[in-house]
């Protein structure tokens, strides 16, 4: 897995500064959970799952995003050691987003 922090491979997704926290700022749920995706320590598998998750939603609502979150959440799971039940969650929520989105690459 790449040094790069989950926010550097999910910010240029986004428009605009993140802007995480109480703070409404009447954005679409979407565009507050892919920056708070963004501050999500790499290498997790909270990443990995938000990432999946966010693939699932961006694919679902037919933006090209989708095919970059997917990988982002390839990515950052193939450099984390399985084995505990975060691991199995994240990796059946990735399993879930690759047949929605009708990726079979991995």
């Amino acid at each position: 897995m790449s040094g790069e922090p989950a926010g550097r491979r999910v910010r240029h997704l986004t428009k605009g500064p993140a802007r995480v926290g109480k703070q409404l700022d009447g954005r679409p749920p979407l565009h507050r959970a892919l920056d708070a995706a963004a501050g999500l320590r790499a290498g997790s598998w909270e990443s990995v799952e938000s990432l999946a998750l966010l693939a699932i939603e961006a694919g679902a609502r037919g933006l090209p995003e989708s095919g970059a979150l997917l990988e982002s959440a390839h990515t950052a799971a193939a450099g984390i050691k399985a084995g505990s039940y975060d691991s199995v969650r994240a990796l059946a929520v990735l399993a879930r987003a690759e047949r929605e989105l009708g990726s079979s690459s991995h």
